[in-house]
């Protein structure tokens, strides 16, 4: 029997038990593995002066290999690289696996784009992409020298020539690729959006829809200012104080801006009407969502969102910001309904007033099951 291709993965995006970040590449990976006849392998590096073991999770084997990382988080260089790389052809070599079994050496983030080079350099055959997941492209932003104008530069220059040098780039969104491609050196030899899917098997409308006592709003997401959790908080507390005493919103979540969300809604009276909670697994997530009237997510720097789709998914609408990467999924005529401004947290009280009163359906233009998109996907690459 011939052996099967490999899609080697490489991402820092992976769950794994007690850490549930990256649902969405595992869904992913499970999706390719599943409807194509890849062998679907999965690499997350870790930093190489901390101990980490291969795992299993949901099915999926995960294996782990140092990454020689400089302290800044992102201070990108050949010597870190080739080093990393190395770390990669060792590991792959211990599971048995050859550079010219690899078929496709799929990377997420630019930063991780020099693992699908360095695999292409031993075997020409093979495709090296690289994924983006949000704005920051280049992740410019990152680490302790990310205020440094010299940083800066240099992670352009790395990250264009990572992208100009890879056979493909995927956005989770166009407006992603619009990121990648506003640096003027930026010449692609290839793109493809490729949105993040629901796995329908996992999130899907309940059988017999429930009716909550009062509106329950629900909100998942980091605490952190670009996911502005504050603009929601202040929209309840306008319709609180326009006399709509029957509602409830409950935040999921952890980070730096949690602690003055809380503050806020004790200061203001508001705990009979908000709540904080830990977060769950991902398969705990859909009893959540059915257990909501509305999902609101006030992001305003949101490569996508899978989120919102899971939402959907499970028959909840969702209300986002404008000129985020989920409006291409939806048709102008719908984006009035469902997306405001930027911190607009008047104009998101009258949304949520308006669907409490109305209860408009919520239509996208795309699919949003995942088994659509990676099938697409996959009938691309194999051209």
């Amino acid at each position: 029997m011939e052996q099967k291709k490999i899609y080697l993965i490489v991402t820092p995006f992976f769950p794994e038990p007690g850490f549930f970040e990256g649902p969405y590449v595992m869904d992913q990976a499970r999706a390719i593995a599943r409807l194509s006849g890849y062998r679907v392998v999965v690499v997350k590096p870790y930093p190489f002066w901390k101990k980490a073991g291969d795992y299993e999770i949901y099915g999926v084997k995960v294996y782990r290999c140092p990454a020689y990382t400089m302290p800044s988080n992102v201070l990108p260089n050949k010597i870190s690289d080739r080093l990393s790389a190395r770390a990669l052809f060792h590991k792959l070599k211990t599971l048995g696996i050859s550079p010219q079994d690899v078929a496709v050496c799929h990377t997420h983030v630019a930063s991780l784009g020099f693992y699908a080079l360095a695999m292409k350099k031993i075997n020409p055959q093979c495709k090296a992409v690289v994924q983006h997941h949000g704005f920051d492209v280049f992740s410019v932003t990152d680490g302790r020298l990310a205020d440094r104008k010299w940083h800066e530069r240099l992670c352009i220059r790395y990250g264009t020539r990572i992208c100009n040098s890879v056979d493909l780039n995927i956005g989770v969104s166009r407006k992603t690729l619009d990121y990648v491609k506003q640096y003027p050196d930026v010449h692609l030899k290839d793109e493809y959006v490729l949105y993040n899917g629901v796995d329908t098997t996992k999130f899907f409308p309940p059988a017999k829809p429930s009716h909550n006592e009062k509106f329950t709003i629900g909100c998942i997401a980091n605490f952190w200012p670009l996911k502005d959790q504050m603009t929601l908080i202040r929209a309840v507390e306008r319709l609180v104080n326009e006399g709509e005493k029957k509602i409830f919103t409950r935040f999921i979540g952890s980070g730096a801006t949690r602690d003055f969300c809380e503050k806020y809604v004790e200061d203001h009276h508001l705990k009979p009407y908000i709540s904080f909670e830990k977060e769950v697994m991902h398969d705990q997530l859909p009893a959540f969502y059915r257990s909501l009237d509305l999902f609101v997510l006030p992001s305003y720097w949101e490569a996508f969102g899978c989120v919102y789709t899971e939402a959907y998914a499970c028959g909840v609408p969702f209300i986002g910001v404008k000129g985020q990467g989920i409006a291409e999924i939806m048709s102008e005529e719908e984006q009035y309904k469902w997306l405001i401004d930027k911190g607009d947290d008047k104009q998101l009280s009258v949304l949520i007033a308006d669907y409490i009163k109305n209860r408009p359906i919520q239509r996208l233009e795309q699919p949003y099951d995942i088994d659509v998109f990676v099938k697409q996907y996959l009938n691309f690459i194999n051209e």
